[in-house]
């Protein structure tokens, strides 16, 4: 699990640092390493960009209610979302809505076309809702790990 911990806090680390700081041999700790990442504990490594910097001002929160809860809707809603590069979450949930996006543009009008142009193009949403982020206290891509 230490390994797991220091590498969501530095995914650059060396390996030579990475040995060092769990105390065992660097050909040790990166045959651990691969071990992890062939039993899909590790997905990858990545930057982390900051969106706004970028322009991506506005970040939305869509609820999504499907007219229909049945496989064949539900897979065809995923397969569409997949392929739209301003949703960057989708998650599938129980309760009052079906889906819920996260989705980073530029501005609200940009928000509008996106709507527009591609979510509402999407066969079986029966409504849309959003909710604008305003602020955020925490943003984390680290999963919480017990020692």
């Amino acid at each position: 699990m230490k390994i797991l911990s220091i590498l969501q806090n530095d995914g650059r680390i060396t390996n030579a640092d990475l040995a060092k700081a769990v105390e065992l041999s660097p050909p040790s700790v990166l045959q651990r390493v691969r071990t992890l990442e062939r039993a899909g504990l590790i997905k990858g490594y990545t930057a982390l960009l900051d969106g706004e910097r970028l322009g991506l001002k506005v970040t939305a929160l869509a609820m999504i209610r499907l007219s229909l809860h049945q496989e064949q809707p539900i897979e065809r809603f995923r397969r569409a979302v997949i392929s739209i590069e301003e949703v960057v979450e989708c998650h599938h949930v129980s309760g009052e809505f079906d889906f819920i996006l996260k989705i980073l543009v530029r501005d609200i009008r940009a928000y509008e076309a996106f709507v527009r142009e591609k979510l509402s193009k999407i066969k079986g949403i029966e409504s849309i809702r959003t909710s604008f982020v305003l602020g955020t206290t925490k943003h984390t891509t680290k999963i919480p790990l017990r020692d």
